[in-house]
């Protein structure tokens, strides 16, 4: 017997849960309605984002367009306190990996906050991502980066300028590395020019490999607003 299940299906009972998309009520033991499901099903995808300087091709793996009701859910996800909504995108983040990966990672990483940020959100939404997918791959969570320098926020910048922004702001925590795979885990993907760059110091430190997921993508061409 799981009790651990049981007290939770019972809190549900209580304080019904919302789809973490359109917040309608949904059943006990479920967080996305029947809509949002079908709705939403078909659209992870598999893509190349760049090119590392080892020459390595860096390709990432996200769920959904940041778009409509996706984008509100990771507004309130990211901004707004709903860090509930974390256990849903990692139970179909670590079931998609499985899917489209072709090897298995030696541990999960997350794109780290600068100390400032992170004290004012109170939590970072990527390692609060990370560390529950690395648990459901049975893998190690390791924060094996850190943000070592200031920069502009990426969502105020054109495309073009992005690269540039952040360029060198990343850094190794002094872990070892050399010789693993790792799957690296941010939020949302617009130019890819974070996860490059963060792959970029993780290879160049040693790594065998690394491979990136994301909740989602912004369509090229679409502001990603507050993201």
């Amino acid at each position: 017997m799981d009790v651990k299940k049981i007290l939770l299906w019972g809190l549900d009972l209580l304080f019904p849960p919302h789809c973490v998309f359109c917040n309608r009520t949904v059943a006990p033991g479920t967080c996305i309605c029947c809509s949002c499901a079908e709705e939403l099903a078909s659209q992870s995808s598999f893509s190349r984002i760049g090119v590392s300087r080892t020459g390595s091709d860096i390709y990432c793996l996200t769920l959904y367009w940041y778009r409509d009701q996706v984008r509100d859910s990771i507004i309130r996800y990211k901004f707004q306190g709903e860090k509930r909504n974390a256990a849903f995108y990692a139970d179909v983040l670590a079931r998609q990996i499985v899917h489209w990966f072709p090897w298995r990672p030696d541990f999960v990483t997350s794109v780290p906050l600068s100390a400032e940020r992170l004290k004012e959100r109170g939590y970072n939404q990527s390692e609060l991502l990370a560390e529950p997918v690395a648990d459901k791959l049975k893998i190690p969570y390791i924060q094996s980066l850190k943000k070592a320098g200031k920069n502009r926020v990426q969502h105020s910048l054109r495309r073009e300028s992005r690269k540039k922004n952040v360029a060198g702001v990343y850094s190794l925590c002094g872990v070892k590395i050399a010789g693993k795979r790792i799957l690296l885990i941010d939020d949302i993907v617009t130019t890819g020019s974070t996860l490059l760059e963060c792959s970029n110091v993780l290879l160049n430190g040693g790594a065998r490999d690394v491979i990136c997921a994301a909740i989602a993508r912004v369509p090229q061409g679409c502001p990603p607003s507050s993201a």
